[in-house]
C-alpha cells in the first residue's frame, strides 16, 4: 500500500492535467467528466504498479485513461430494463452494415492514412493486415477472432493467433515506418 502510494505520487500526481484533459476530450456527457476523471485517478491508483518505467510514462497514462473512459462510458450510457424503451422506435440494426463517417472501418481506413502508412499495410499479408485494421477500427480482441472466423481467416476461435497475428503486423509496420509515420529511408 506504502509503495503504491509513493509511485502513484510520483508517476500519476504531476500528470493530473493531462488526465483530467483526457477525460475532457473522450466523456460523452459532460455531466459525467468529473465522475470520469475521479475514477480513472482511482484506477490509476489501483494499478500503478503495472506501469514499467522504462515505458514512456505520458503515453502509458494516456492509453490507460482512454481505455478506462470508453469502459465507464459504455457503463454510464448502457440502457437499463427501467428505462422502458420501445423496441419499435429503435432503428433497424440489420440495415445496411455502412460504416459512419466519423468511424475507420475496414472500407474506409484509406482516407485515415498517409500514403506511407498505406504501402506499408499492403506489404502485410492480408490475415495480418486485417487483424491489424480490425484492433485499430477499436474492435476487442473477441471481436477480431469472431470476425476473422466468419471470413474463413481463422480455422478456429483462437485469440492467441489473432494476438500474434496483430504482433507481427505492429513488428513489420515498425520495420518499414519511423514512429511519425514516414517510410524509412532504405
Amino acid at each position: 500500500m506504502k509503495r503504491r502510494t509513493e509511485l502513484f505520487t510520483r508517476y500519476i500526481l504531476p500528470h493530473k492535467r493531462l488526465i483530467y484533459s483526457i477525460c475532457i476530450k473522450f466523456t460523452f456527457e459532460e455531466c459525467d467528466i468529473e465522475d470520469n476523471y475521479s475514477e480513472v485517478l482511482v484506477n490509476f491508483y489501483r494499478y500503478i504498479e503495472t506501469y514499467n518505467p522504462e515505458r514512456p510514462l505520458k503515453s502509458w497514462i494516456y492509453a490507460v485513461a482512454q481505455r478506462h473512459v470508453y469502459d465507464l462510458n459504455k457503463r454510464n450510457t448502457g440502457l437499463k430494463a427501467s428505462d422502458n424503451v420501445d423496441v419499435s422506435d429503435l432503428p433497424d440494426l440489420n440495415e445496411g452494415d455502412q460504416v459512419s463517417c466519423n468511424c475507420m472501418g475496414m472500407d474506409n481506413y484509406e482516407q485515415y492514412y498517409n500514403d506511407d502508412i498505406l504501402e506499408a499495410l499492403d506489404q502485410l499479408t492480408p490475415i495480418h493486415k486485417e487483424a491489424l485494421l480490425l484492433q485499430q477500427a477499436g474492435y476487442k480482441m473477441e471481436e477480431i477472432v469472431e470476425i476473422s472466423f466468419q471470413n474463413g481467416n481463422l480455422k478456429t476461435k483462437n485469440m492467441d493467433t489473432i494476438k500474434s497475428r496483430i504482433f507481427l503486423a505492429k513488428k513489420q509496420m515498425r520495420s518499414l515506418l519511423t514512429r511519425d509515420g514516414h517510410a524509412k529511408q532504405q
